[in-house]
């Protein structure tokens, strides 16, 4: 019997990246020719490979993506690995708690040149005439306390639209699929509204396309991690002292002093905590409760809506922040889905 020859794949795996995830050769050849045909490193397929075993995906199913993306601080483009929508949308389905989505709405059509320079010299400079949405809503659906709640996205094209390099200029594939590639964008985004707890700032790799590293606010997809346990009572914030008028003797409000110029501004400032302290304390606080009017007031001492209004990623931190409350509810027998 003849022994079949697997031709070398065009990035050779090495023997240590072969025993540490199990991966044949033909297997290998698979990944970095067909699977990610455009992976430039070893490195990058095995992020590919690392994030799936983590989160127990079948990465032959292809369900993150290598997206190159420039380094502000490298100053050069680097490989990162991102979810593609179908592996936000399994994350949602393996909650049995997923409902449907309703059809993409799409916004009038808008048609627009774009112009900038491409090369790496920034000496090729290119113009591109495209037709487009102005934006794409969204409504999916999760089953909570047994009643099917409604989440609304609405994303705009030129919010999100992937560019060519550093330029303005969108790139071949969201020139030509406009309305397919923001119908992604805009599914993300209304999952992640409809579950935070278990996809949090997971963006697509739709999404990421064109994103500059360390220039802007953003958090690599990681692997969803399991909440840290919440903190003890004695942890909690401690209650302010009395705060007295050095000249006139007053004892001033607890929480406020008015300045000269009319202002209000606090007279104890607590030590600020960051969002997942914020996040554990409200849990602990709920967690011990056993009727619905504790629990709206402790919602309303916490006040979570007011503490990330206007502030980055306020909808999803907000979100995050309700689906605590609901499982409280869920938990004592009552509530109504709603914050």
């Amino acid at each position: 019997m003849n022994a079949i020859t697997i031709q070398p794949s065009r990035m050779p795996i090495p023997p240590a990246v072969a025993k540490e995830f199990e991966i044949a050769p033909a297997e290998w050849r698979v990944l970095v020719d067909q699977i990610f045909p455009s992976a430039k490193s070893v490195e990058a397929v095995m992020m590919a490979l690392a994030y799936c075993r983590k989160r127990n995906l079948d990465i032959f199913k292809k369900p993150v993506h290598i997206v190159p993306m420039w380094s502000s601080a490298k100053k050069q483009m680097v490989e990162t690995v991102w979810p593609g929508i179908a592996e936000i949308r399994t994350t949602a389905s393996r909650t049995g708690e997923y409902a449907g989505i309703d059809a993409v709405e799409f916004g009038p059509m808008i048609e627009r040149s774009f112009s900038g320079q491409t090369g790496g010299n920034n000496t090729d400079t290119i113009t591109k005439k495209v037709r487009f949405p102005e934006y794409a809503s969204v409504v999916v659906y999760r089953i909570v306390a047994g009643q099917k709640c409604a989440y609304h996205a609405k994303v705009f094209w030129e919010e999100t639209y992937a560019s060519i390099g550093k330029s303005e200029v969108p790139n071949d594939m969201w020139a030509k699929r406009p309305r397919g590639q923001l119908d992604k964008c805009v599914e993300a985004a209304a999952l992640r509204k409809a579950f935070p707890e278990e996809l949090g700032n997971t963006y697509a790799a739709e999404e990421m396309e064109g994103r500059t590293l360390d220039g802007a606010v953003i958090e690599h997809a990681a692997a969803p991690q399991p909440p840290r346990p919440p903190v003890p009572p004695s942890a909690k914030t401690p209650a302010p002292v009395e705060t007295i008028d050095a000249e006139t003797g007053e004892i001033l409000d607890e929480r406020e002093i008015v300045t000269e110029t009319g202002e209000a501004t606090d007279a104890i400032v607590d030590e600020p905590i960051d969002d997942n302290t914020f996040f554990e304390r409200l849990e602990e606080a709920l967690a011990v409760v056993s009727d619905l009017a504790t629990v709206e007031e402790i919602w309303t001492d916490f006040d979570p809506l007011a503490r990330f209004e206007g502030k980055p990623a306020a909808e999803i931190n907000q979100s995050i922040a309700m689906a605590i409350r609901k499982r409280a509810e869920k938990r004592i027998g009552g509530g109504n889905g709603k914050a």
